[in-house]
């Protein structure tokens, strides 16, 4: 990763009408599949930045934190292709009610970011402008996408949640501080005004993605997965789960599962944070357990590790996938070769 300092843009104009046409974007919102309604199910993952933990801390262990409306930085070491990395996070400053009030990204703010990137694969919504990506579009259809896809959220949600996305920092760093990332998971946000709104529910805003969703674009660093089942997923870890698989298990097959441990899952998604390695253990395994259900794997195979007095140290997992999974990975696999090739 090189060294790179990604500040926002501080004057932000709309993108030019070619960015809408740009190659590197049709290769993008270029999908390989079976049918036009599997093509409505497909999106991409990202390099890197759908690898960093950043929306793991849940509404409730921000109220605990928030002291006077105020949150602290926080730090999260993760690992990335077998490389340590630490990621910052700097909350989200919004005016609540007349008081300011922090926030950090959560598990909303995931969804809505998946959904944008969703919808930047339609062509005329996606744009690919230098150094700048994203998305055009009206808050009616990020909220109808949302609640196609099993979840509902009123105006303000969404519109708190742009203003989350846009306003949290996310510094990216190697321990030793020679490779450095500063973004924010939507780097522009371009509203219209309440009265606008008012007299066009149609008036569209714009964002743009973090720099490094850009950077994924520009140098296809992206995998086609399976977003409509990825959004049904219940749990916010199943859906961590998935979307690591799908990007990471290239080489699916029955007779070459995926080794994930207890430990790994915990550090890198950030997500098991209960006190009880058994409490951590027994969410891992209701998350596998939704992925067999839902035709992602087959089955887990478990080694668990123990200390003193029998205590549960770690867990290691060896996931086989299921024929539909194999299936979309070659797929995947097909579409990148393709897309590489252009």
């Amino acid at each position: 990763m090189e060294n790179a300092l990604i500040k926002e843009s501080e004057n932000p104009t709309p993108p030019d009408k070619q960015a809408f046409h740009a190659k590197q974007l049709s290769l993008f919102q270029d999908f390989l599949c079976n049918s036009p309604d599997e093509r409505l199910s497909l999106s991409n993952t990202i390099e890197l930045w759908d690898a960093v933990p950043k929306y793991y801390i849940t509404k409730r262990s921000q109220e605990e934190l928030r002291k006077n409306g105020f949150l602290p930085t926080i730090e999260r070491k993760f690992v990335f292709r077998k490389n340590e990395m630490v990621v910052t996070l700097r909350p989200a400053r919004l005016t609540v009610d007349g008081k300011d009030k922090e926030f950090y990204p959560s598990a909303r703010e995931e969804l809505v970011e998946d959904v944008l990137r969703k919808l930047a694969c339609s062509f005329g919504n996606g744009y690919l402008d230098g150094d700048r990506s994203g998305v055009s579009f009206t808050l009616h259809q990020l909220r109808k996408e949302l609640s196609e896809q099993g979840h509902t959220f009123s105006y303000y949600q969404v519109i708190e949640s742009l203003k989350i996305l846009r306003r949290t920092s996310v510094e990216i760093s190697s321990p030793d501080g020679k490779s450095f990332y500063e973004t924010s998971p939507l780097t522009t946000l371009a509203s219209v005004t309440r009265e606008d709104l008012n007299n066009n529910p149609d008036s569209r805003w714009y964002v743009d993605f973090s720099a490094l969703v850009t950077e994924g674009i520009q140098r296809i660093k992206y995998r086609q997965y399976n977003y409509g089942l990825m959004m049904r997923l219940k749990g916010q870890l199943t859906r961590y789960l998935h979307k690591r698989l799908s990007h990471n298990f290239t080489q699916a097959s029955l007779l070459a599962p995926y080794t994930i441990t207890l430990s790994s899952i915990a550090r890198d998604s950030g997500l098991l944070d209960c006190k009880k390695a058994n409490d951590n253990k027994r969410k891992l395994e209701e998350s596998l357990e939704e992925l067999i259900k839902e035709k992602v794997l087959m089955r887990y195979d478990t080694e668990v590790v123990r200390g003193s007095r029998n205590a549960i140290v770690d867990a290691k997992y060896e996931l086989f996938p299921d024929h539909d999974f194999i299936s979309e990975t070659k797929r995947s696999n097909k579409r990148l070769a393709m897309v590489e090739g252009e």
